[in-house]
């Protein structure tokens, strides 16, 4: 009994932990906000931002507090393809 238990406890923790690797596209983070009504949704950034630079510039040129985080270049690079920009 002791046995299964230890076992079952071990398929518990591996399982938690697996979710916790698995590794989201970028623009998963950043629809949280980007819903239509604290920001911009995808759809808006699509037609307003046609190109991932102008998108990129947009991002790191924007003075809003809550985008201070996410001005990294790989980040906004991955965040325009998940948008499916070029």
């Amino acid at each position: 009994m002791k046995k299964c238990l230890a076992i079952f406890i071990t398929i518990c923790f591996a399982s938690f932990y697996a979710f916790n690797f698995a590794n989201a596209g970028v623009w998963d983070r950043c629809k949280v906000c980007h819903n239509g009504n604290l920001a911009p949704d995808e759809k808006t950034l699509k037609e307003k931002y046609q190109t991932a630079d102008k998108l990129i510039r947009a991002a790191k040129d924007s003075q809003n507090p809550m985008m201070k985080s996410y001005k990294g270049e790989e980040e906004l690079k991955e965040a325009a393809k998940d948008l499916g920009l070029k």
